[in-house]
């Protein structure tokens, strides 16, 4: 397996013998030496690659968003160039919002790196993403008017057609408004006349659910769960109203080999882990990993920050094992026996039942 930390580090004493050494790799071992590396340095590492264009697909779409974030919005543009869909429209699903929150702000800086990135980039994106973003990035600084051929244009207003008129607020810059207008109305003319009709007669509001709703769907789709199912986590349980588990018959196992976390490493857990079947041990660490998905959802989490998830995944370990210790004392069973008939959610909805440390955030909401 490649080691990406290793070979980062040749890269930066010898660039050729580093660029020599990757091009003997296929992409897929490339895009899992990317996500070893920690997401700041994944931009430096991508950039020895001789094709990232391969690579930069494979990457998984929360990872990609990371790297971003962590590398700065100054990276963005390329690797949203040979991006695919999935994992633009994951850049907004994950960093544009807080909970239910649209933040205005980081949706602006993503369309920023879109124009960035180009034009072609810019429209297709646009294309990709929630019209209603869109729409409601345009409103949040500009005003639009519909002028007849004998009125006066507003002064300063701008025009793509010579019929509907924009007018950016005098605090901000037009050019982020200027460039998805007339991007659009030059390269996908029916999304123009959608955007001129949602912001002229569409309600803000509406809109906004509508792509919360959206939104919310697709992080189902990745393993983040609404909040309001996330909240299960959370609901008491006592030891003895435990019942038997096992995975549904038809379910895949979510990793093919258990390769373990650094947060399972020495914990009660990972012993009673590496004691399953491959298969069983698979299966049973995809539920832990959607147990910190639920934490990650629960607490509030930035799901855009890197450490989001590795946060809520100790946390989930703490409390799983807790819960682990428990049932197999009561039962007086083998860590591992309990484990392989009992939820991890159970686990740790046991443990948090007895340890009220375990329903505090993964961290503070200030640090949000």
């Amino acid at each position: 397996m490649a080691d990406g930390v290793a070979l980062l580090r040749l890269g930066r004493s010898d660039r050729a013998a580093a660029r020599a050494r990757l091009r003997e790799l296929s992409a897929e071992e490339l895009a899992s030496a990317c996500q070893e590396l920690r997401p700041e340095a994944r931009s430096e590492f991508l950039m020895l690659v001789e094709s990232p264009e391969q690579v930069v697909p494979l990457l998984a779409e929360a990872e990609l968003v990371h790297t971003v974030r962590a590398g700065g919005m100054s990276e963005a543009a390329w690797l949203l160039e040979i991006a695919t869909t999935e994992q633009r429209v994951a850049c907004f699903d994950l960093d544009c919002w807080n909970g239910a929150e649209l933040l205005m702000p980081r949706l602006h800086e993503w369309i920023d790196a879109l124009i960035e990135a180009g034009r072609p980039t810019l429209v297709r994106a646009l294309e990709e993403i929630e019209l209603e973003l869109v729409i409601l990035a345009v409103r949040a600084e500009s005003q639009i008017a519909i002028v007849g051929k004998e009125d006066v244009p507003p002064v300063g207003w701008f025009t793509p057609d010579g019929v509907v008129y924009f007018g950016v607020e005098s605090e901000t810059s037009p050019h982020r408004v200027h460039e998805i207008a007339h991007a659009l109305f030059a390269e996908s003319q029916p999304l123009y006349w959608r955007l001129v009709y949602g912001a002229l007669f569409e309600s803000p509001s509406e809109m906004e659910e509508e792509a919360l709703r959206w939104k919310t769907n697709r992080l189902t789709d990745l393993g983040f769960p609404e909040r309001e199912q996330a909240m299960r986590v959370y609901r008491p349980l006592a030891s003895e109203k435990v019942t038997d588990w096992t995975p549904p018959s038809d379910a895949s196992a979510l990793m093919s080999a258990v390769s373990l976390p650094r947060q399972l490493r020495g914990s009660l857990l990972g012993e009673a882990l590496l004691k399953l079947s491959g298969r069983q041990a698979g299966d049973v660490l995809g539920y832990v990993l959607g147990v910190a998905n639920s934490l990650a959802v629960a607490d509030g989490l930035s799901l855009s920050e890197p450490e989001s998830v590795p946060r809520a995944l100790e946390k989930a370990v703490r409390g799983i094992d807790a819960g682990l210790r428990e049932l197999s004392r009561a039962r007086n069973r083998p860590p591992e026996e309990v484990l392989e008939r009992t939820a991890p959610l159970d686990l740790f909805r046991v443990a948090a039942t007895r340890d009220p440390s375990l329903r505090t955030p993964a961290w503070p909401a200030e640090r949000e």
